[in-house]
This record gives structure tokens, C-alpha cells and sequence, in this order.
């Protein structure tokens, strides 16, 4: 465990709502423009821990956490502040497969709505607590804005097993200045696919790439019109949505 703490949500389908973001060591990929390469190792250190909601005062305890403790610090938070849902967040919080099917179970007995955020490359866990999560946020990982070579069935099959769930889910997509058209166009026509048998709409948000780490640019205004008629031409569900967290001061 990284962190527990309450803030605005700044991306996506849920962007704008209170959440108890509950992040996770460990990660199973390496996308160049991660800002959070703090959670990328799943080892044993300090976790921050917010007292207040939204206020920062953190205490800091060892990890990893025993399961009742991780509740109590959602609870303590749940409590102060109505919150909209929890973010399940990382590094990838798959990588912990039982642990986090525990802990989802946990927070689904307490009423809490579940928002998984993941990379979408790890299926059996997410077929185990799928049942319990409200929302899924798959990120749609292509090769050259990440740096990573994700295989696009892998994704597939993620996407349709996350649908099967119940859960409702989205797929967000970082553009930056070097993305290959045509492999955004496979990954746009592959969520059309799998959204076509399926009631459930499936949105795609386009995040431009923020500058961080190994990503040192932006895509340009006119990248990112291109990008988004493109994607328009494919499936009819795709917003912009920049990561507005970051332009108001959130963690």
C-alpha cells in the first residue's frame, strides 16, 4: 500500500467527484510518462495515510497494511466528507490479485461503490472480483506513447470480460505528439467491437499526454483534433478529457 487520502477525481468518465483513492504497489508495465513511479515497485515501505479528508495531514505507517486496518482508514474518510465512490489505483492494483479480491469484497460489504483503475492486462483477477466493482477504467496502452508493447487481444479480452461484469466501464487513452495513427485507429475500432455486443455504452477519453518523466512533450491542439475525428469516425462515444487534477492542485 502507497497511500489513502481524499481528493477530486481528474480523469475520465468520474472526473469532478470526491473519491477515497486507495493506491497500490506494484506495477507490471512501464509506461514512459507514469507519474506516479513511487507505486511501481510492490515492496514493503512506508504508507501515507490522511487523517482529514482533503487536508493533508498525513500519518505514516508501515506496509503492507493488514485488511482491517486499509478499511479503517477508508472509513475514517468515507465518514467526514460524502463521497462519490473509492479509486482503486496503483501501480496496477491487479498485481495483488487476492489481496485486492479481499479487500474489494470488504468494501463492497460496506456499501462503498468500487472504481478499479487499471492498465487491463490482468484477467483472472479481474473475472474474481468483478461481480463487486461499480466502475471500470481501462487504459487503452498503445506502443508509441507508452513505450510498452501491450498486446491489443490481451486488451480485448479485458474489456469484454470487464463488460460481462456488470461493472460499468470505460476505456481512457493517452495521446501524445508521436502517436501512430493507425495503431490508435486499431485500439479505437477494437473498443467499437467490443462495445457493439454489449447494451452498456462504452466511452473512450482521450487524455493528452501530460509531461512528465521519460514524456517530455505534449501532443499539439491540432494532434488532438485530429486524433479525436479520427476516433469519432470509429465509435461515436470519445471525449477530450485532460487530467484537470493536475491544473487544480490535486494529488
Amino acid at each position: 500500500m502507497s497511500e489513502v487520502f481524499s481528493a477530486i477525481q481528474g480523469e475520465a468518465a468520474l472526473v469532478g467527484e470526491r473519491q477515497v483513492f486507495v493506491r497500490l504497489t506494484g506495477c507490471n508495465i512501464r509506461c514512459t510518462y507514469c507519474d506516479q513511479p513511487e507505486a511501481l515497485e510492490r515492496v514493503a515501505g512506508p504508507c501515507r495515510i490522511e487523517r482529514t479528508a482533503g487536508r493533508r495531514d498525513w500519518s505514516v505507517v508501515a506496509s503492507p497494511l493488514a485488511l482491517d486496518r486499509v478499511v479503517e482508514a477508508v472509513a475514517v474518510l468515507w465518514d467526514q466528507v460524502p463521497h462519490h465512490s473509492i479509486s482503486l489505483t496503483g501501480g496496477e492494483p491487479l498485481l495483488q490479485g487476492s489481496r485486492v479480491e479481499r479487500l474489494v469484497e470488504r468494501f463492497a460489504s460496506h456499501g462503498w461503490p468500487v472504481m478499479l483503475e487499471t492498465n487491463g492486462t490482468l484477467l483472472p483477477p479481474l473475472r474474481r472480483i468483478g461481480p463487486d466493482l461499480a466502475y471500470v477504467s481501462m487504459d487503452l496502452k498503445l506502443p508509441s506513447v507508452d513505450g510498452e508493447l501491450v498486446a491489443p487481444t490481451t486488451q480485448a479480452g479485458f474489456l469484454a470480460a470487464s463488460l460481462a461484469s456488470g461493472a460499468t466501464t470505460w476505456v481512457k487513452v493517452v495521446i501524445g505528439p508521436d502517436t501512430d495513427p493507425d495503431e490508435f485507429d486499431a485500439g479505437i475500432a477494437m473498443v467499437a467491437a467490443a462495445a457493439a455486443g454489449h447494451d452498456a455504452p462504452v466511452e473512450v477519453f482521450l487524455q493528452p499526454l501530460t509531461p512528465f518523466g521519460g514524456a517530455a512533450a505534449a501532443p499539439t491542439p491540432d494532434q488532438v483534433l485530429e486524433l479525436h475525428e479520427r476516433a469519432l469516425r470509429i465509435h461515436r462515444r470519445v471525449r477530450v478529457v485532460p487530467q484537470t487534477h493536475k491544473a487544480i492542485g490535486q494529488l
